[in-house]
């Protein structure tokens, strides 16, 4: 069967002989890499200039990589660039495997071209553990880093050395091989311009993935809570929101483009935008469906209930973490469980069938008494609301990952064996309540390494991807290089490999909050 997956609104040119030729990368499978808005930001602004043609690589729909773009099967050694935009630490890996796959140099000081660049959060976060393989790291949001980098690309072409000293690490630029010990600084967007927002927009035609058809469109960029364990809040603090005018031209156009009514609303709290109601009513006035994957429990009430029903869902989905008040407390998050069970009740009322709840095990101080609050909290839910059964309850359980320039960026991870007993006895205190689901705690442990990692975690990753990725292919990596993962578990003493990334809008008492250890 053909590796290459079936899409609609694919980009097709003719190459020139100057064309710059430039790879789209996301690490991940076809359906992963089309949900991701940054991706399809990224595809359309670089082809919407005339002397770049930009093409998509990914894994295909099995995990394999594919060594060559889709749309004109050219090998990745023939590209002048590739771009790459990763949002989940376990991808990491297999950005080197789909370059060892297609016969590149993965080492950038060997690599004469194609070029490099990789963005996203945990490149943000902490670009040191694939620093040795990537030309230029960049510290920033696409808005106020890529016209930058592509003026720099039309001045010096495929020049590399002259390219990677023209980038300046004041401006979100982390060039490994020019750089000299000065701050990284984060380059924010102050606002969501129009150009860079695609409305045509990938779509699948592939059977062989769950795919609807929708436009997705970023509604607001940003958060202000500042959740003690939330990367994205923190990298991305500061709420921009996309004017109404803006969202009603994206979705008009995107009927259009991609053959939908359906409308995917992006954004880290829908219900924080100011216009937020405006923009529901608009769409349901203009008989659109939609989807809102992130709302803040606390930002609900029977009206927007209402909304969120009649735009076509039909399960309520809330992340209260833990019942604890404690830890709740700790970070910086609260839904108490009468807010809980109101907001439930009044969705039980509107005809939502289900209900979705997040929790999270192994944060710091955590004891069994924690565990039982949070047991009871989930007892007292269903008992309350009627949400209970598998087919009407289910429950996902995470184990906490501390992740950079969090408040909780110092803790520890709890271990896998630890994070498993935890696990199974919230399970067993739940009974048959629900369908309750895990993250695997043995990708939790990989992520906290990665999150936390540095420059001697180059080795491990090279050899993971050797090896061709995965669990097997993780525990024989850190046996060959002789990983001591324990460094990466435990609460952190010093200055952290990160410490040179500069977030610059976080409030000053943030920064010292996060600067101590405790």
């Amino acid at each position: 069967m053909d590796r290459i997956p079936g899409e609609e609104n694919v980009v097709h040119k003719v190459p020139r002989k100057n064309t710059l030729r430039i790879g789209v990368l996301y690490p991940s499978f076809p359906q992963v890499a089309l949900d991701s808005l940054s991706f399809q930001m990224l595809y359309y602004w670089l082809n919407s200039h005339d002397e770049i043609y930009a093409e998509q690589v990914m894994l295909d729909f099995d995990g394999n990589p594919i060594p060559h773009t889709l749309e004109t099967e050219t090998s990745l050694k023939k590209l002048d660039y590739i771009v790459v935009t990763v949002h989940y630490e376990l991808d990491l890996v297999n950005i080197l495997r789909i370059l060892l796959d297609a016969g590149v140099e993965p080492y950038s000081s060997k690599r004469e071209k194609p070029i490099i660049i990789a963005g996203g959060p945990p490149i943000i976060a902490n670009p040191l553990p694939v620093s040795p393989f990537i030309d230029v790291l960049v510290v920033g949001e696409i808005e106020s880093t890529l016209p930058t980098l592509i003026n720099q690309i039309y001045t010096y072409g495929t020049e590399k050395e002259r390219l990677l000293e023209s980038l300046e690490p004041s401006k979100g630029f982390f060039v490994p091989s020019f750089y000299t010990g000065e701050k990284v600084v984060l380059n924010y967007a102050r606002s969501l311009p129009r150009e860079f927002h695609p409305s045509i927009q990938l779509q699948l035609s592939d059977t062989r993935a769950k795919w609807k058809n929708r436009t997705a469109v970023e509604a607001s960029r940003g958060c202000f809570r500042l959740c003690a364990f939330c990367l994205e809040g923190h990298i991305f603090y500061g709420v921009r929101e996309r004017p109404l005018d803006q969202i009603r031209d994206i979705v008009t156009e995107g009927h259009a483009y991609n053959h939908s009514r359906h409308v995917k609303l992006v954004s880290l709290s829908f219900f924080d935008h100011k216009g937020a109601d405006s923009i529901l009513e608009w769409l349901i006035s203009h008989g659109y469906s939609f989807s809102i994957p992130s709302i803040r429990a606390e930002t609900l009430n029977e009206k927007r209930l209402e909304y969120i029903k009649q735009g076509g869902q039909k399960t309520l989905t809330i992340a209260p973490e833990t019942g604890s008040l404690k830890l709740s407390a700790l970070i910086r998050k609260r839904l108490s469980i009468e807010h809980a069970t109101d907001i439930s009740l009044t969705a039980k009322k509107l005809g939502f069938t289900g209900l979705k709840v997040y929790l999270m095990i192994g944060l710091p101080g955590e004891t069994e008494d924690d565990i039982d609050q949070t047991a009871q909290y989930i007892q007292k839910l269903a008992e309350t609301t009627g949400f209970k059964g598998e087919r009407q309850l289910k429950i996902t359980i995470s184990p906490f990952v501390p992740k950079p320039h969090t408040f909780l960026q110092y803790a520890p991870f709890i271990g896998i064996q630890e994070a498993r007993r935890r696990i199974n006895l919230l399970r067993k205190k739940l009974g048959g309540l629900a369908d309750i689901r895990t993250y695997d705690p043995r990708l939790a442990q990989i992520q906290t390494i990665i999150s936390r990692g540095d420059l001697n975690l180059s080795r491990t990753l090279i050899e993971w991807a050797l090896n061709g990725g995965g669990l097997g292919g993780w525990r024989k990596a850190v046996r060959l290089t002789r990983l001591n993962v324990n460094r990466y578990l435990e609460p952190v003493y010093k200055d952290p490999p990160w410490s040179f990334i500069e977030l610059p809008n976080l409030p000053r008492s943030l920064k010292f909050f996060s600067s101590t250890r405790g």
